[in-house]
């Protein structure tokens, strides 16, 4: 992942790195989501390290600087993959905005696998 740093107001920086993982832990937040891709839960994602957050999301920002994340989920067996995709499209943006104050164009999920095991 790039080490593209996005200004939020004057003194005040992040790295895309963090955007990265405030989106993947909130994605493992709602309820449906097994993992992200790479078997990232939200006891790993922040150990893991950037190299593989970003093999599972990816922040995008176009010229006004609004962002576009894209992500790799991994759904439990039991839930509708498109009521699951909804949620972690709104609580990702959500939790984005309201933590840096950046614009959220849109979250793009894709979900790679069904896991058949109990959310860990």
């Amino acid at each position: 992942m790039a080490d593209k740093i996005y200004t939020i107001r004057e003194g005040v920086t992040v790295t895309e790195e963090v955007i990265a993982d405030i989106a993947a832990l909130a994605a493992t937040d709602v309820e449906g989501v097994a993992y992200l891709n790479g078997g990232l839960t939200r006891s790993n994602i922040v150990k893991s390290g950037a190299g593989k957050v970003s093999k599972s999301v990816r922040v995008i920002a176009d010229e006004e600087g609004c962002l576009t994340i894209q992500m790799i989920i991994v759904t439990d067996y039991d839930h509708s993959i498109l009521k699951v995709s909804k949620l972690v499209q709104e609580k990702v943006k959500t939790t984005v905005e309201d933590m840096t104050d950046l614009k959220v164009k849109a979250v793009d999920v894709k979900v790679s696998t069904v896991s058949m095991q109990k959310n860990q």
